[in-house]
């Protein structure tokens, strides 16, 4: 793929990435509001569930495009050669895709364990990659500006593992809103869980913001 077309597509992603998120984050509002009818409420987890996965595919995609762009012209030739790069986070897309499409059956509870596992390795590999670029170990040259933005990639997959861990009680709670017999009690405990949840968010559009601003910085590192 060429330079420029890579740059454009590495920024329409993460535009995508933040505008879907602002949209799962609104309609998580209508999921939580005890006022709104049951089937408007289940109907809004469903559409907020297939949205989810738009920033969950454009995260891949993400790290895909950059280390690309990264690896063209930074890191040591060979490193980041697509020949195994793609493959490798093309696989993790199609993975991520499958755990969604079946998360109700034990192979989808399987490969979601596969998908976390596979998630603390990438977090450490950003971090370690992170690392080597801030003292130039190696062939690596120091770039502070990368490993910034590997640590930033690092921590919002970090976050996203978080907010997995975070929504385990969503499924039981949602699930007795669904069939009419939630307590104020469970209501109550649905919206305490969502606004837990909207913390890493934050975080996470703040950190994509900070990672855009390092790359138009580089220069300066």
């Amino acid at each position: 793929m060429p330079h420029e077309l890579l740059i454009v597509t590495h920024v329409l992603i993460v535009g995508y990435w933040l505008g879907t998120d602002l949209a799962v984050y609104y309609i998580s509002g209508a999921i939580v509001d005890p006022d709104k009818p049951i089937p408007v409420r289940i109907f809004a987890a469903k559409v907020m569930l297939l949205l989810d996965m738009v920033p969950r595919t454009a995260l891949i995609l993400t790290l895909l495009t950059g280390l690309s762009l990264a690896g063209a012209r930074w890191l040591p030739p060979g490193l980041m050669a697509a020949w195994w790069l793609w493959p490798l986070l093309l696989a993790w897309l199609a993975l991520t895709w499958m755990v969604f499409r079946l998360e109700h059956s034990g192979l989808g509870h399987q490969l979601a364990r596969i998908d976390f596992a596979f998630r603390v390795l990438i977090v450490l590999a950003c971090f370690t990659l992170a690392l080597v670029l801030l003292t130039g170990a190696g062939a690596f040259e120091t770039l502070p500006w990368l490993a910034g933005k590997l640590m930033i990639m690092g921590l919002i997959i970090g976050l996203g593992l978080l907010i997995r861990i975070q929504l385990k009680p969503f499924g039981p709670l949602f699930g007795q809103v669904a069939q009419g017999k939630a307590s104020p009690q469970t209501e109550a405990q649905l919206r305490r869980l969502i606004a837990q949840v909207k913390i890493p968010v934050w975080i996470i559009w703040i950190s994509l913001v900070a990672a855009a601003v390092l790359g138009r910085l580089k220069p300066l590192f």
